[in-house]
């Protein structure tokens, strides 16, 4: 569908949606527990509902009111092919969760999912005693016989979610492992993953992240409450325009969060964005801004908004980590370029940084999301800098994320 976001929207203030990141990840704790567990706060994006799908799948039985759910695990008889849809963080967590079953399973996906490579899974899923193929590297994925556990090395470089994945399925195996991590990225997602296991009675021994150490035969133990996060990566699109166009309100966020894109407050930082705090409600002033220079490898999902941002900005910012965009879903730094350019912003990527000339203002256009939710909300925010409007393609996107999007803009008068 294609939506016409005018440049003169106005929120002033606004709720920020459940972490996507934190609620898939309780939703397979909450499915290997032996007690029901409810979770508060879970959200509605299409990730989240996917998982939702795939712990029914494995078992579970789920009673949802709004946004709170009462998981119910190991209630049926897993069935044998998991459905992750488009998320890649589903599939790269039940993936090896699904070898503590003991069964054999086929892991599939849809749209964007089908072309991000998942070769990764036969580099260390063998040494754990797992049988593993693949369609050549693609989905659909096949599993089977129980997870040993063991010794085995992790690329981190290319996505720290096979890791995540890992960590929450090793606990459950028969015998103690050991995994060495070479380049891990994105980092915060690791010790994320680790906060939540310890709140589910997990405990893993880490070691600079570099290597981790793992007990066989533990249980997960159900906190019978759990709060999901607010999202600091749907926060973002309205921390930056809060910064370029009108004042806002952001309610909901932990000041302390462990999700890497609250890392966006250290370019507010550098920008002199004018911001304070009041309990959990982050204010923005817009401001008078400096071009900043960020290292965007551990949180390459900011890449999208923070481009919006320098966009505004008179004058080159850098971003780094553009090697990180490649199997997002999009090729994220050509979409970003290709769909600001149009937008008459001129970007220039030189190996892994990305230099944005920022104009101050924009050219209205229509433009293409490339089925990328965050490609189409900081798009739609950009539309700021314009004196009439962006048109974007494939607006649905949003859904794999941030479904209430686009009803928060219409509610305040697109």
């Amino acid at each position: 569908m294609k939506i016409k976001v005018k440049s003169d929207f106005k929120v002033s203030n606004v709720l920020a949606p459940a972490s996507k990141s934190y609620a898939q990840r309780a939703l397979f704790a909450a499915a290997l527990c032996d007690q029901a567990t409810q979770l508060k706060n879970l959200g509605n994006s299409d990730d989240v509902l996917h998982i939702t799908e795939i712990i029914q799948q494995l078992g579970a039985k789920v009673t949802r009111e709004g946004h709170i759910a009462l998981i119910e695990p190991r209630i049926n008889p897993p069935q044998q092919v998991l459905n992750c849809g488009e998320s890649g963080l589903g599939i790269r967590l039940s993936t090896s969760i699904a070898t503590t079953f003991g069964t054999e399973f086929s892991i599939e996906g849809s749209g964007s999912l089908t072309k991000r490579p998942m070769h990764e899974f036969a580099t260390f899923l063998p040494n754990l005693g797992v049988n593993f193929s693949s369609n050549e590297g693609f989905v659909p994925l096949k599993v089977s016989n129980l997870l040993k556990g063991g010794r085995t090395t992790i690329d981190g470089s290319i996505s720290s979610q096979y890791l995540s994945g890992l960590l929450m399925a090793l606990p459950l195996a028969q015998e103690d492992s050991m995994i060495e991590v070479k380049n891990l990225k994105s980092i915060p997602y690791v010790e994320m993953t680790l906060a939540l296991l310890k709140d589910f009675g997990i405990e893993i021994h880490n070691e600079d992240f570099k290597r981790f150490s793992i007990k066989s035969g533990q249980k997960y133990n159900s906190p019978k409450t759990y709060q999901i996060e607010a999202d600091w990566s749907g926060a973002a699109f309205w921390i930056a325009y809060g910064a370029i166009a009108n004042p806002i309100a952001i309610q909901g966020l932990n000041k302390n969060s462990l999700q890497a894109d609250r890392a966006i407050m250290e370019v507010l930082d550098q920008t002199g964005v004018k911001y304070s705090w009041t309990n959990d409600v982050l204010q923005i002033q817009p401001s008078e801004l400096k071009p900043f220079d960020f290292d965007a490898n551990n949180c390459p999902d900011l890449f999208p908004i923070l481009t919006t941002l320098a966009a505004s900005i008179s004058g080159c910012s850098k971003i780094h980590g553009v090697n990180r965009l490649t199997h997002k879903e999009s090729n994220r730094a050509q979409a970003i370029k290709k769909e600001f350019h149009k937008l008459g912003l001129s970007i220039e990527i030189e190996q892994d940084t990305m230099r944005i000339n920022g104009i101050t203002s924009l050219k209205s256009a229509s433009v293409q999301s490339h089925n990328d939710h965050r490609m189409a909300m900081s798009l739609a925010i950009a539309s700021c800098l314009t004196t009439d409007s962006i048109e974007i393609e494939e607006a649905e996107a949003v859904a794999k994320s941030y479904p209430d999007f686009w009803k928060v803009i219409e509610n305040h008068g697109s």
